[in-house]
């Protein structure tokens, strides 16, 4: 069972003087809801149930008046010492790992389940943000990593790599480095002196968060920029691994909108409701669509599907989750799903046999998924196969409002029971292998790898020599344009004329040759990188990030310049593959475009000004 210690116990100066009563940990980011809170609500969904919290002793009345045995306090006499005396003061009340937080920094959920999930066994494991937004990475702690380890952490230290964002996996060694900095460096050490400490026992790991939410929150100016970032941060937490993709992109983007609304504006709805009024509006759109109104009963449909996420979301938000709101939800979207297949049926006159297997399949997935929920691979599974509920819900909507209803009767004949065949045959595959050797997978060791030197001198051989076989070839091809007379060449599916046949070549020689161009070029890039953003300061992803971008904007923009003609000359379908790769193109320089500049303005545009200024 993973713990969780809690540093609270720091005077917050750049907070005064709204720090001289309360401490910051228990400012508030909504009515009601404080960064503790918040905090302890991420700990509670990871189903951590001990957490230590060190703070001042003039500080213990508000904290248990607040909490009372929800957290163990840990306190600490006033003074001047910096936070790793907190934590050393904190860690004799936990035993084992424990994760190590501070109680200025607010993260969405998924920065957390990283951090559990990619644990190393070094004694300390942070958290890395390669692309933070300028202001971050100026305040930040800075962690430079090479070939995958730490080797330098500090305020100080190059910040083209990333920054930490203040959460950490401790092992049980790590209270021996704890005592060890605070005999060298005394007690105003800070855990960044911890991070170097570990780091020269070589006991410093690190999990990629790159493009999740959080925040330190230092001034008045970061506590409002954190209250204005607080209902994002709650919805992505409210996100679940298993969600399909019709639930990811669509039903939780508009439903954890409302349940967030809702909570924040301190209005308690029973989640039990919430379930119930979905499954009406289920019952009600089936019996709309006997009654000949489709498109109305599509609309219901979806609406049901997307309210049917609000009961869990604000189950999770008011800490009021539990087995017999988990089996409502779970008994009411089976029988809903089942009145929308029986209103199909119906509706579209089925036979007895497709209505009857199609009704039963609606429980088959949910059942089989519970008897093997000891696998890894159902939710992956269950999105492939597109047999996830929002992903039914959605077709079912759709296939009514479009008259062809029968189709998702054939859905449901075969996707559940092709899903479950599936399943049984990985589940015994899996037995199979456990049953089996006992032989270490993977790759043999010692692994060897060709030196570097090498495969920069390989790359360079391939940027050059298909640089310069792209231009023979289009200067070849062009000149057969002038030198080839014009013939149509009749072969037995199609009619070509040697133009079209001198385009469609130049078609692949660019896609071909420019491909391997474009490898390559990534490959130097990735290697000089570090050298190219030294004197801009800036983390080498954003860095790459941009220069990829303007890179591929480029590219498509002369794709856009030069694949129209090519295209549009394919007998029967040139014209209409001419518009389609237009729009795709547009849709892609758009998508870049916007990038880019998002980029430029998060992290590029303060390290220019401020090269700028030298």
């Amino acid at each position: 069972m993973v713990q969780a210690l809690i540093l609270a116990a720091g005077k917050a100066t750049r907070m005064r003087p709204y720090s001289e009563e309360v401490p910051k940990s228990l400012f508030e980011l909504a009515p009601g809801l404080t960064i503790m809170d918040l905090i302890l609500w991420l700990l509670e969904e990871l189903g951590v149930e001990r957490v230590v919290v060190v703070t001042r002793r003039k500080f213990e009345r508000v904290f248990r008046e607040r909490y009372g045995d929800k957290v163990e306090l840990a306190l600490v006499d006033e003074g001047d010492f910096g936070n790793l005396y907190s934590m050393s003061v904190g860690m004799e009340r936990v035993q084992g790992d424990f994760l190590l937080l501070m109680s200025d920094h607010i993260m969405e959920l998924d920065v957390l389940k990283r951090l559990i999930k990619g644990k190393g066994r070094e004694a300390i494991t942070l958290c890395l943000d390669r692309n933070p937004n300028w202001e971050k990475l100026k305040e930040g702690l800075k962690v430079v990593v090479r070939e995958g380890r730490v080797e330098e952490a500090g305020k100080q230290a190059p910040p083209y790599y990333g920054i930490d964002t203040g959460a950490f996996y401790c092992r049980p060694q790590i209270k021996e480095l704890v005592r060890e900095t605070l005999r060298k460096k005394g007690v105003n050490a800070k855990v960044e002196d911890l991070l170097r400490e570990a780091i020269q026992h070589g006991q410093v790991g690190y999990v990629d968060v790159t493009g999740l939410t959080w925040m330190d929150v230092d001034t008045p100016e970061d506590l409002a920029e954190a209250r204005r970032m607080l209902p994002r941060i709650l919805r992505r937490s409210l996100y679940k691994e298993e969600d399909g993709p019709v639930s990811r992109y669509l039903n939780r983007p508009l439903s954890t909108r409302a349940s967030v609304l809702l909570y924040l504006k301190g209005v308690y709805v029973s989640p039990n409701l919430v379930s119930l009024s979905a499954f009406l509006m289920a019952l009600l759109a089936s019996y709309l669509l006997i009654k000949g109104e489709p498109l109305i009963s599509a609309l219901l449909m979806q609406l049901s599907s997307v309210v049917d996420g609000v009961d869990g979301e604000l189950a999770r938000l008011y800490r009021v989750k539990s087995k017999f709101g988990g089996a409502l939800d779970s008994f009411l979207d089976r029988y809903a799903d089942l009145a929308y297949t029986l209103a199909i049926a119906l509706r579209w006159g089925a036979s007895p046999l497709l209505t009857g297997l199609a009704s039963a399949n609606v429980f088959l997935v949910s059942y089989v998924s519970k008897f093997l929920q000891g696998f890894r691979f159902v939710p992956t599974l269950r999105k492939l196969s597109m047999s996830t509920r929002d992903v039914r819900v959605l077709l079912a909507a759709s296939l009514v409002a479009l008259g062809r209803g029968e189709l998702f009767l054939l859905y449901m004949t075969f996707v559940p029971v092709i899903f479950t065949v599936v399943a049984l045959a990985l589940a015994y595959k899996h037995q199979i292998k456990r049953a089996a050797s006992r032989l270490r997978r993977g790759k043999p060791i010692p692994e060897v790898r060709a030196p570097g030197e090498e495969e920069e001198e390989e790359k360079a051989i391939i940027l050059i020599s298909s640089t310069i076989r792209l231009i023979i070839l289009l200067i070849v091809l062009r000149a057969a344009h002038l030198l080839v007379p014009e013939v149509e060449l009749n072969l037995e599916l199609l009619t070509l004329t040697t133009s079209q046949l001198i385009n469609f070549l130049e078609l692949i020689a660019v896609i071909y040759f420019g491909y391997r161009i474009l490898d390559s070029f990534r490959y130097f890039l990735n290697i000089y990188s570090e050298k190219l953003v030294e004197k801009l300061g800036v983390t080498e992803v954003a860095f790459k990030r941009a220069t990829f971008d303007l890179m591929y904007l480029i590219l498509f923009s002369l794709m856009l310049y030069y694949l129209p003609e090519r295209v549009r000359v394919i007998p029967g379908v040139g014209p209409l593959l001419e518009k389609a790769l237009a729009l795709v193109v547009v849709v892609l320089v758009v998508l870049i475009g916007y990038d880019l500049l998002r980029t430029f303005y998060r992290t590029l545009k303060g390290a220019l000004e401020e090269v700028l200024e030298e």
